[in-house]
């Protein structure tokens, strides 16, 4: 029995680190994934906001 808990112990500790682990990496990666679509749509929203912005200046002359 104590052989038993021993080897359900460690099993436990490792699927516990692995979990861990792999928590640990979706954290620090999957941020990543998303800055790029982030700085495309921050751009694109940008370049909308500028274009807004002189097409108004422009009316406002006529």
């Amino acid at each position: 029995m104590k052989e038993f808990l021993s080897s359900f112990l460690l099993i436990t500790s490792w699927l516990i680190f692995a979990i861990s682990v792999y928590l640990f990496v979706i954290v620090l990666i999957a941020p990543s994934y998303a800055f790029i679509p982030f700085c495309k749509v921050a751009g694109a929203g940008l370049v909308c906001f500028y274009l807004s912005k002189k097409l108004n200046k422009k009316t406002k002359v006529n």
